[in-house]
């Protein structure tokens, strides 16, 4: 019996971390940014806030590139025009519980939007960069990176930011579609004590 209920335990906690799962998505399809600037996640649990973008914040269609599966290419987030040059937008999501944190995002520019940008974890003391990116020129791509500031920390509420630059023109355009951050699940406390007692029961028989 001690060792069937360590064996559940075990596999309990392998399957735990075996696949990624979402953690918290927007797709933003409905979005209006001259009602609303803040947007509670389509799937899992957390915020998006693009009020740091100001009037150059809008809206242009979507794609389904990056979309969780049966959403549809509607409404895209867009940054227009020089004005967009070191502006922001963040979302924040719960972290506790989570491990290897990965985040992915859909992508385009015009020829003349914002081409230096980057995205920012908040690392519990500064505001630490992951990665630069330039987006494609009229086509969309879809772009992946590790949040390591994030699972590095001591978990907790996570933010991570986009921060645009690099546009040339009052026309020049970004788009992003498809936020997403998926992760593995971890253990929770319960379960690690479970397995604990398991071993100790065992350990005991055996003796």
């Amino acid at each position: 019996m001690r060792v069937a209920l360590a064996a559940c335990v075990a596999m309990l906690l392998a399957g735990a971390g075996a696949e990624a799962s979402v953690v918290a998505a927007w797709n933003l399809n409905g979005i209006d940014p001259a009602q609303n600037t803040v947007v509670d996640a389509t799937a899992g649990f957390g915020t998006l806030d693009f009020s740091g973008l100001g009037a150059t914040a809008g809206v242009l269609q979507g794609t389904t590139l990056g979309a969780l599966p049966g959403e549809l290419a509607g409404e895209a987030l867009v940054a227009t025009g020089t004005l967009a040059n070191q502006t922001s937008f963040r979302f924040d999501f719960e972290s506790t519980g989570w491990a290897d944190l990965s985040l992915s995002f859909a992508t385009r520019r015009s020829a003349t939007g914002a081409s230096m940008n980057r995205v920012e974890c908040w690392n519990g003391l500064a505001w630490e960069t992951v990665t630069s990116f330039a987006s494609n020129a009229t086509t969309w791509e879809l772009v992946t990176v590790k949040l390591a500031p994030i699972d590095a920390s001591t978990g907790g509420y996570a933010s991570v930011r986009f921060v645009l630059d690099g546009a040339t023109s009052s026309s020049g355009s970004l788009r992003f579609d498809n936020i997403a951050v998926t992760g593995t699940a971890t253990p929770a406390p319960g379960a690690l004590a479970l397995l604990g007692l398991a071993g100790i029961a065992s350990s005991r028989r055996r003796r």
